[in-house]
Parts: C-alpha cells; sequence; structure tokens
C-alpha cells in the first residue's frame, strides 16, 4: 500500500462526482422520500472517507493516459520552479501552502468554538424550572438519557444546540408556552441523541483540511439541511399528523421572528431553522409532512451495498502518466527527477 500523487488525483476525481452526483438527486423532491434521508447521508460520509483514505494498493490497476496527464505531471510534478532561490515544484509548493492553510483554519475554528463557548457560558443561569421540567419530560422519551441543560441564550436568534461533551441547548429570548418549549427542546434533544453534531464537526473540519476543493463547502451546505430533516423525522417519528403540523408550524413562526432578532452565528452549532433560504423550509416541511414511510426495509441495505461496491471499486484503478525513458538505462527516482541506472 502505498500513498502517490496519483491516488490521491484519482480520489478527488472519484468523491467529487459522487458528491456532485447524490447533491443533485437530493434536490428531486421525491429522492429522499423514497430512498430515505440516510442513503443520502451514508453516500456523504463515503464521499468524505474516500477523499481522506487515498491508498493505491498492490492490486490496484493503472490507467495510462499520457495525452491528459503527461504534461500536466511533468509541469507540475517535474518541472523546477524557485522559491526564494530554492528549487521546489508546484507540486512540494502547493502541498505546504495546503498543510499551513489547513492547520491555520483548524486552529482558527477551535479558538472560535472556543471563544463562543465561554460567550455564552455567562447565560448558563438563565433557566428556570419550567425549562428544566419540560428538559427532562423529554429526556425520559428516548431510551438513552444524555446529559444535557437549555437556557435563554439573548444572543442567539434561533434555538440551537451546541457541544460536543458539554451539551446545551440554547433558546432565544422570548415568551415560550410549555407546547413550544416541549417541541423545541426535543428537536435539539434529539440532535444530541443521534449524535448530528459530531457528524457537522467531522465536515467541518474536513472543510478546514480541503479548504481548496469547492465541493467540500457543498458538502457542509448540504449536511446542514439533510441533519435537519433527519432530526425532524426522528423527532416526529410517532407524532399524529396534528401535532407534525403543530411541530412544523413553530418552526415557521420562528423563522418569522428571526428577522428581528441578533445574527450570532455559532460554527460547529446546529440551528433549527435557516433564515432567508425559503427552498430549505419548503423541503423540510415537505419530508416532515410526508416522510418515507413507503421506503421498504431492503432499499436502505440494497443503496449500502452499491455505496459500498463503487467505494471498494474506486481503489482498484488508478490514473497514472506513461514514461518512456530516452535510455535503458535511465529511469525516474521517487523526487520526480531523472537517474542514471549503475551496473
Amino acid at each position: 500500500m502505498s500513498f502517490t500523487i496519483f491516488s490521491f488525483i484519482t480520489a478527488f476525481i472519484f468523491s467529487t462526482f459522487i458528491l456532485v452526483s447524490v447533491h443533485l438527486l437530493r434536490k428531486n423532491p421525491s429522492f429522499i422520500r423514497k430512498f430515505g434521508v440516510k442513503s443520502v447521508l451514508i453516500g456523504y460520509l463515503l464521499c468524505l472517507l474516500r477523499m481522506l483514505f487515498t491508498p493505491e494498493f498492490s492490486f490496484t490497476m493503472t490507467i495510462e493516459l499520457p495525452k491528459l496527464v503527461n504534461g500536466f505531471y511533468e509541469k507540475v510534478y517535474i518541472e523546477p520552479i524557485y522559491v526564494m532561490s530554492k528549487e521546489t515544484s508546484y507540486f512540494s509548493l502547493f502541498l505546504g501552502v495546503w498543510c499551513s492553510a489547513s492547520l491555520l483554519l483548524v486552529i482558527i475554528f477551535a479558538v472560535q468554538y472556543g471563544l463562543y463557548l465561554l460567550r455564552i457560558s455567562r447565560y448558563s443561569t438563565c433557566t428556570s424550572e419550567r425549562i428544566e421540567r419540560i428538559l427532562s419530560q423529554v429526556q425520559s422519551e428516548y431510551p438513552r438519557r444524555i446529559r444535557a441543560e437549555a437556557f435563554i441564550c439573548p444572543e442567539t436568534a434561533v434555538p440551537m444546540g451546541i457541544g460536543l461533551w458539554k451539551k446545551r441547548i440554547l433558546l432565544p429570548y422570548g415568551k415560550y408556552s410549555d407546547q413550544e418549549l416541549y417541541y423545541i427542546i426535543k428537536h435539539e434533544y434529539t440532535h444530541f441523541y443521534n449524535r448530528d453534531l459530531t457528524v457537522k464537526f467531522l465536515v467541518i473540519v474536513f472543510c478546514c483540511i480541503f479548504w481548496w476543493n469547492p465541493a467540500a463547502y457543498l458538502l457542509l451546505r448540504d449536511i446542514s439541511q439533510i441533519l435537519e430533516i433527519k432530526c425532524d423525522l426522528a423527532a416526529t417519528q410517532n407524532f399524529s399528523h396534528r401535532k407534525k403540523e403543530e411541530y412544523l408550524g413553530i418552526i415557521l413562526n420562528l423563522l418569522k421572528d428571526q428577522g428581528n432578532g441578533p445574527q450570532f452565528k455559532i460554527i460547529g452549532a446546529l440551528g433549527m431553522i435557516k433564515f432567508k433560504n425559503n427552498k430549505s423550509l419548503v423541503e423540510r416541511f415537505q419530508a416532515g409532512m410526508k416522510p418515507p414511510q413507503s421506503v421498504h426495509k431492503w432499499v436502505l441495505p440494497v443503496i449500502v451495498t452499491l455505496y459500498l461496491i463503487a467505494f471498494g471499486m474506486s481503489y482498484m484503478a488508478v490514473i497514472q502518466p506513461r514514461f518512456n525513458p530516452l535510455d535503458k538505462d535511465e529511469m525516474i527516482s521517487d523526487n520526480g527527477k531523472v537517474e542514471t541506472i549503475l551496473e
């Protein structure tokens, strides 16, 4: 098993193609109802994994495309350039910039998130017996109890969940009925229960690492919406049609109030709604009121099997240039330079 520039490029092409394909399929309103939201989520996560794990195995076949690849390979990997009087290559320069920028972005995200946690911690006492009672009621409805706290945070306009370890439900300042608090807290608690924040964090870190790949930001935007739909379906799976209407009606009311509230956006949190995004809201309503109840039990295993087959097949071939040495005693070394074999 080895990691080369060609195995990385192959993984990049495959992951981007599958990611864009799943995105286009998801935009069809009937796709989620027919195949379920989990099938979309699994497809995205496999794309993420394929982009991170890019080896070339002993059984991997080589696809030689000299006319398409040779010029790129020679220009980027072999042809020397000089940066501050030091000889390097475009690939080495890109690798250095990539690693440095990725590390910087991860550090910035970690620092920002830490500052967010400190900023909201001062509101942790802004709770009440009523909020704690409803939170306890929601916790009792799940087989596994998760430690969490809920309190009023005047700096946010929408309810949101934050925290991988110390889980907090942030409620905008306002007057809530018991029914409204119940639906809001249940939604955010369901995010915690399904580990949706962990998935969101993985995608954010992925975007920090692959900041140069536009498809990464497409994944980040889509994953937030998919997690919201998944949470709505899980939270309302035992609701009657009337209770589902009440639940979604509260989301609509929060959307109306959001325009007048503060816009304190916390990266790495999962908010209940998205402001000024009618298409996303309509998609959530359609998925919530017409859940994929007709999906047969065999659909998800079949889709996952197809995903895994495609995932495995992506390691069967790698694109490489063909090199024809001018002399039988010359070869290309690992650093891309021509070397002479001494017998």
